[in-house]
């Protein structure tokens, strides 16, 4: 792939609201001129992200709908194009980390959707769109889940090697550019959700990076045109990890993890 050009251009956003992919819609917004369409649920944090703007909120709009709903897909489609509006760049940010725990029945279903079936129906829905544009290009934001297992998060991670996997298939395939992108561990509010207490999640920041930062590497990486790219230290050793020492790196993990909250990880057996 070669570089991408972000100045002017037109980004659907999806997880625009908060964490990661609030930040990327800020820094696009701010520093590239793009117009910037947020998807998400909360019309509150999307209210209170667009007063941060200042003149930059004149190109910023958002659609609440559900992104693991293909129904809900096709009428923000219906909604594009009624606007006469083109989107040049497609960055499916949403997603969902259940609480950790050991697999139960049913686990799965809400955050594959979420996670993985999102991009599948952006892709499907925005590809006829994506077409008239003279830059058309898609990003899926993964996670380091995908290039290392452990215990606690089988769906999770589940979801996102799916996710990796298919972006590299059909950029292969279809004519539109599709990147895949694994951050490590990041400071927003999907960490900040779990039941963690304080001391359990001054662990987790030591190795996480802010999502500023975060955005900031992944615009970075649009820019340069990469194809898949790994952010973050802790990352970068799950991956190199794994292929080395597959059956040791992810109980490892898992290890250090329990440590840090043996009551998330208890009834995970060893």
């Amino acid at each position: 792939m070669g570089r991408y050009e972000l100045s002017g251009a037109t980004v659907v956003v999806t997880g625009a609201s908060s964490g990661i992919g609030r930040a990327i819609a800020g820094k696009l917004l701010r520093e590239y001129d793009c117009r910037v369409i947020g998807v998400g649920r909360n019309e509150e944090k999307f209210r209170g992200f667009s007063g941060t703007l200042g003149k930059a909120a004149e190109r910023f709009s958002w659609q609440l709908f559900d992104v693991g709903d293909r129904a809900e897909w096709e009428t923000f489609v219906r909604t594009l194009s009624g606007n006469q509006i083109v989107p040049d760049l497609v960055i499916n940010c949403a997603g969902v980390l259940p609480a950790f725990s050991a697999y139960e029945k049913g686990g799965a279903e809400n955050t594959v959707k979420t996670n993985f079936f999102s991009a599948v129906y952006a892709l499907e829905t925005l590809t006829p769109l994506l077409r008239q544009s003279g830059r058309p290009k898609m990003i899926n934001i993964g996670s380091s889940s995908s290039l290392c297992p452990f215990a606690g998060v089988a769906a999770y991670c589940a979801s996102k090697a799916a996710l990796q996997r298919f972006s590299e298939c059909v950029s292969m395939e279809n004519g539109i550019p599709v990147s895949v992108f694994m951050p490590g561990f990041t400071d927003t509010d999907v960490f900040r959700s779990q039941t963690f207490d304080e001391g359990t999640k001054g662990f987790f920041r030591k190795f996480s990076m802010s999502a500023d930062r975060m955005a900031e590497k992944i615009v970075k990486a649009i820019k340069k045109g990469s194809r898949r790219k790994i952010f973050g230290a802790d990352a970068r050793l799950m991956d190199w990890g794994y292929r080395l020492f597959p059956r040791l790196t992810p109980r490892l993990i898992t290890k250090i993890l329990r440590r840090a909250k043996p009551e998330v990880f208890g009834g995970i057996s060893r």
